[in-house]
Order: structure tokens, then C-alpha cells, then sequence
């Protein structure tokens, strides 16, 4: 029985989760009549399912676009997945960052509010840091985890892994946007 529950949840979550991310939609985008799907690479997750984005519509205007993120953080740890959206408007310039189970920092603490608006601050002035990292891992010091004093002007405190992995999503989705013909 216990696992006919869990296993019911797990189903559901999905559906509950886009439902949320329907609501933030219309808050973002709150004159939008229609969505339309594009299919899109997702060239950083080792098992690419991140491989849609919705064009939002009022009537024959682009208003901009979403796009809804799985993820994990990309250290093999025992970090917790990632699941956010990232909103831009309809020259593909980034405007908002959602996650409606909440992102997570170092020992799972929950972000704060000064922790999502500074993400949001990194993911619109990316730094050229970033560029130079293969792995997650390259972030910390490996016997401490402590984010390298190198990053830690451009990272969320206490989630480095989380920063890079939302930054590569960005970017990826930035240049994907502004690749399209309109």
C-alpha cells in the first residue's frame, strides 16, 4: 500500500508542477492567449529532457517566452535536483527566474529572498568566470566544499553548483531565443 502511495505522488508531481507554472505565466504574461512549443537542445544535462520552450502569445504578438527546467546540479552529489523556470521577454533578454518547489543551497537550506534576487542579478550580468569551468566541482575547494574565492563574488553563497547550472541554462536559452527568426 505504502508503495502504491509513493508511487501515485511521483506521478503526480509533474502535473502539480505545471500547474504552478501555469499560474506563473499568467502572472508574468497575464494578456497571453496561447502558447506555442518549440523544440529546443538541451546540451548540458547528461540526459537531455529539458528539450522544450514555450513562445508566448497575445493574438499575433510575441509577448516572450518560458522555459521549464529538471536538472541536477552536475556534481553527482547528494544535492537536490533543480526544477525552475526562467522567463524572457520577446527579444530573449531574461526576466525572471521562478521555482515553485524552491531552490536549495549548500545542507539543503531553502533560498532566501536576497538569495533568489541575487541569482537574478547573476543570470542578468553573467560574469565571465563562468567560462572557464569544465565541472561543478572546479567551483569549491575539494576538501573543504567552500566556494573558490575565485567565484565567490558571482555565485548565490552557499550554491555554487546551483549558480553555474542555472547560468548554463540561461545562456543556452538566450542564445537560442535570439537565433530565432521572427
Amino acid at each position: 500500500m505504502k508503495q502504491k502511495i509513493i508511487l501515485i505522488l511521483f506521478l503526480l508531481s509533474p502535473l502539480c508542477f505545471a500547474s504552478k507554472q501555469s499560474n506563473k505565466i499568467k502572472e508574468v504574461f497575464p494578456n497571453y492567449t496561447k502558447l506555442i512549443e518549440l523544440d529546443i537542445l538541451d546540451p548540458i544535462s547528461e540526459n537531455p529532457i529539458n528539450i522544450k520552450i514555450k513562445k508566448v502569445i497575445k493574438e499575433k504578438k510575441i509577448l516572450g517566452f518560458v522555459r521549464y527546467i529538471e536538472t541536477t546540479t552536475g556534481c553527482n552529489s547528494s544535492c537536490l535536483p533543480l526544477s525552475f523556470s526562467l522567463f524572457y521577454d520577446s527579444r530573449g533578454n531574461f526576466t525572471k527566474l521562478y521555482s515553485a518547489d524552491g531552490l536549495t543551497k549548500i545542507n539543503h537550506a531553502q533560498f532566501t529572498d536576497k538569495d533568489y534576487s541575487d541569482l537574478e542579478f547573476i543570470l542578468l550580468f553573467p560574469s565571465k568566470v563562468f567560462d572557464s569551468v569544465g565541472h561543478p566541482k572546479e567551483m569549491t575547494d575539494a576538501i573543504s566544499g567552500a566556494t573558490l574565492k575565485k567565484f565567490s563574488g558571482t555565485v548565490v553563497k552557499g550554491a555554487a553548483y546551483s549558480t553555474l547550472r542555472i547560468h548554463l541554462y540561461n545562456q543556452q536559452t538566450i542564445k537560442f531565443i535570439k537565433s530565432l527568426k521572427r
